[in-house]
């Protein structure tokens, strides 16, 4: 727009200076030497003005120009410089398995914490009651426990429990726990029991807690009442002319047997639900078995009760079952007595042991074969001696 203006303004300027030399046509006068340099000067005019307008054309047909901005665009040179951030890389950080823990060197490697456990401290139990204390524990060491590991009876009343019993057949890791279930019988005599146990390792190490004297128990309070004999028959010493005898036994041992069953098959089919004891005699002729219960105390105006049988099928059964007691170490003495024979009948069995009361005896059974031993074994049905 600017170029077209200018030209105008050339043109303009040309025709004015021409206009104003040239000489009027009424004078005929020679002609001025200064016409030869006004021509060339417009023609160089005019020449250089074509040349414009066609330059101008030309970039007007090439090159259209852009639009204009109302926003001043910034200086390249002086823009803001923006700072380059470092974006921050995530650590990856792998946990360790258990195997790679580094162990804790203020923690031992076999220690254990209690969590909790069954029949408290004191509770109440008739004598020869069976029963199961249970101890949950944690594994608070850095060793796994395995089932090299084991229980062990430390001090106090046994309860019948067992010496020494495998404490698991699964590994117990740091951090886990188990419940330990421990088979114990009340002693016969009443009063205060406790039994004390500690854990011992696979190397033969006892421990426990994070003081090594300390130890887990069952302790109990034993009532003056009903004894049952059944439930405490492993606690009594069982022996035949063979000698001593295992408790239970198998209906198999030649040498004599004796094991308890809750649902016994009586002499006449019938099944029962309580609590027996069966006593199997040595397979020689007047073969017998003998169980001689620890001392317990007899409660006053007591009884003994049960109810006797042969066993189903044993068609050839005859056996003499004896009740008999021992103070110290005096003689056996008998109770009574009582001849059984397969003859699908129940024989019951109730004997006053009043001169007993307030004494502190052993309690004997006895079963001998009337004369073949073949099918000799009888049953006692819930055998008790209470008031």
């Amino acid at each position: 727009m600017k170029t077209i203006k200018f030209i105008g303004a050339c043109l303009l300027v040309a025709l004015l200076v021409l206009s104003a030399c040239k000489p009027n046509a009424i004078d005929a006068t020679p002609t001025d030497v200064l016409d030869d340099i006004r021509t060339v000067a417009a023609r160089t005019i005019e020449a250089m003005t074509t040349q414009l307008l066609q330059t101008s054309q030309a970039q007007e047909t090439l090159s259209p120009q852009p639009p204009i901005l109302t926003e001043e665009l910034p200086d390249p040179t002086q823009s803001e410089i923006i700072p380059s951030v470092e974006v921050p890389t995530a650590e990856i950080i792998e946990t360790p398995t258990p195997s790679e823990l580094t162990p804790d060197p203020n923690k031992a490697c076999d220690l254990a914490a209690f969590v909790s456990e069954t029949v408290p401290d004191g509770s109440q139990l008739y004598p020869g009651t069976m029963f199961n204390k249970i101890w949950t524990l944690r594994n608070e060491g850095t060793c796994t426990w395995t089932k090299d590991y084991a229980v062990v009876f430390i001090s106090g009343d046994s309860m019948l429990a067992p010496a020494v019993m495998q404490l698991t057949d699964t590994e117990v890791k740091p951090g886990e726990s188990l419940e330990l279930s421990m088979p114990l019988i009340a002693p016969s005599l009443s009063g205060s029991y406790r039994a004390d146990f500690k854990l011992r390792n696979a190397a033969g190490v006892l421990f426990a807690f994070k003081n090594p004297d300390h130890t887990f128990w069952a302790d109990i309070q034993v009532q003056d009442g009903v004894i049952h004999l059944v439930h405490a028959y492993c606690s009594a010493a069982w022996s035949s002319d063979a000698g001593k005898l295992h408790c239970p036994g198998l209906p198999s041992d030649a040498a004599g047997y004796v094991y308890s069953d809750n649902a016994p098959k009586l002499e006449n089919g019938a099944v029962d639900d309580e609590p027996t004891l069966w006593l199997g005699v040595q397979a020689v002729q007047q073969g017998y078995i003998k169980g001689v219960y620890p001392a317990m105390k007899i409660p006053n105006n007591a009884r003994f009760s049960s109810i006797l049988g042969c066993g189903n099928g044993l068609q050839k059964c005859a056996v003499k079952f004896i009740l008999a007691y021992q103070e110290g170490d005096g003689q056996l003495r008998q109770l009574g007595s009582w001849d059984e024979v397969y003859d699908g009948e129940f024989t019951k069995l109730s004997l006053d042991l009043s001169e007993l009361g307030g004494r502190t005896v052993s309690i004997v059974l006895i079963a001998r074969a009337i004369d073949s031993w073949e099918d000799g074994k009888i049953h006692l049905l819930e055998p008790v001696i209470k008031p």
